[in-house]
């Protein structure tokens, strides 16, 4: 008895990190959060079959999966309407109240996000069971997108800084780099014979 509730205690426990994740990802409370959960997940099992669910749901909390299956009619046919408004639709019907306040857009990426982050494997196979219009489910995230700009930039600043040295070493412009010169600018070796390295 002791390990039954052991186990529920660590489901309890991994369904809330996932509402913390959708919290994040959202901005949405706690309630919120559950309901839009809940939602996105109505709207991604009737769209697909009953195969299709049992492998997506195998790796989740028991809690989520209960959510995922609460009301679930196993012998009605998946949706056929697979373009986004109409998917869209379907979360906003979930959400009740709350799909009026916000965007429902935002918060079926936000969910989804949370789906590939916990699920990477199940999600990337329901992703591509759904139809291709549904693929800006997965589209970057705010917060991803501004760590991608970063690293980008960050790149951007490093060959900025490889150019300026190669100048400043007398080399012209478009001339290739030593080797020596493609290490980062804190491990070149400006003037002088190279320090051997052996």
């Amino acid at each position: 008895m002791e390990s039954n509730v052991g186990v529920f205690d660590a489901s309890v426990r991994e369904s809330n990190g996932w509402l913390e994740d959708v919290m994040r990802e959202t901005g949405l409370d706690q309630r919120q959060a559950l309901i839009a959960l809940r939602a996105v997940l109505h709207a991604l099992r009737d769209a697909t079959t009953v195969r299709q669910s049992s492998y997506f749901v195998a790796e989740m909390p028991a809690l989520i999966r209960g959510i995922y299956f609460e009301r679930w009619d196993a012998g009605r046919a998946p949706a056929t309407d697979h373009d986004s408004r109409s998917f869209f639709a379907r979360v906003r019907s979930g959400l009740g109240d709350l799909g009026d306040d916000h965007d429902v857009a935002l918060i079926a990426r936000g969910v989804f996000h949370v789906l590939e982050r916990r699920l990477p494997d199940a999600a990337a196979k329901i992703k591509r069971m759904l139809p291709r219009e549904l693929h800006e489910l997965s589209a970057p995230s705010v917060a991803f997108e501004v760590s991608e700009r970063k690293a980008r930039l960050a790149d951007e600043e490093k060959v900025a800084t490889l150019g300026r040295l190669h100048a400043e070493a007398g080399h012209e412009r478009g001339a290739p780099l030593a080797p020596h010169q493609n290490r980062p600018p804190s491990e070149q070796h400006r003037g002088g014979p190279l320090p051997n390295t052996t």
